[in-house]
């Protein structure tokens, strides 16, 4: 696919993020993507396409889980990407790149619209993420319920709780980089997993015994 000029000017949008996420750019994955967005912040054109080839995946499946409606859903990753062309000089440097991403896509979301969301995507379909030591839901009574029944159940969280344990089972994200991209502090972080836990045992429970 021939590359193209991926911008137009400070303030238009990236024509990049016009593309669905299954199309990004075929360009080089060996730059770090923090020296990527020191060279965004720097006005490289080239630098943003590559962060979209890397990223665009992740960062739409995480507004896809949290906007039910298609339309909207690519005009928030559009404002994510030209939230990063415009507010990459402010990059500290202090999280991982996608974890800054997802807290621009956070506040978009917030932004466009407050609608309940209605998750439509598999668990298992995210793209672009990173593993550490986050938990995962295998201590959910999956065995009995089957995966299916998990993913409905998550999919009726409450929406604050939701936010978090998508990030956190779903992207693999330390609780203390979802703190960074939800704003809250860390304990409410782990008291919302631990909420999520709850709920999940008694739902699956419910309907189980």
């Amino acid at each position: 696919m021939q590359q193209k000029n991926t911008m137009t000017g400070v303030g238009q949008r990236p024509a990049s993020v016009n593309h669905p996420a299954g199309e990004c750019y075929k360009l080089s994955v060996d730059s770090d993507p923090v020296e990527l967005l020191r060279r965004v912040g720097g006005g490289d054109e080239h630098a943003l396409a590559e962060l979209y080839s890397r990223f665009a995946a992740s960062v739409h499946g995480f507004v896809a889980r949290r906007v039910a409606d298609r339309g909207v859903a690519e005009e928030v990753c559009a404002d994510v990407w030209l939230g990063c062309w415009r507010s990459a000089r402010s990059f500290r440097g202090d999280s991982r790149v996608l974890t800054w991403l997802l807290g621009i896509a956070s506040r978009q979301v917030h932004m466009h619209t407050r609608r309940k969301r209605h998750p439509t995507v598999p668990l298992d379909s995210v793209a672009d993420t990173t593993a550490d030591q986050s938990p995962s839901p295998d201590d959910v009574a999956v065995s009995r319920a089957g995966s299916q029944a998990v993913v409905d159940a998550i999919g009726r969280l409450p929406d604050d709780v939701y936010e978090v344990v998508v990030l956190a089972w779903l992207y693999d994200l330390p609780y203390g980089e979802i703190s960074d991209v939800v704003g809250v502090p860390l304990g409410t972080v782990k008291s919302r997993v631990s909420r999520a836990r709850r709920l999940l045992r008694e739902e699956i429970g419910e309907h189980h015994d």
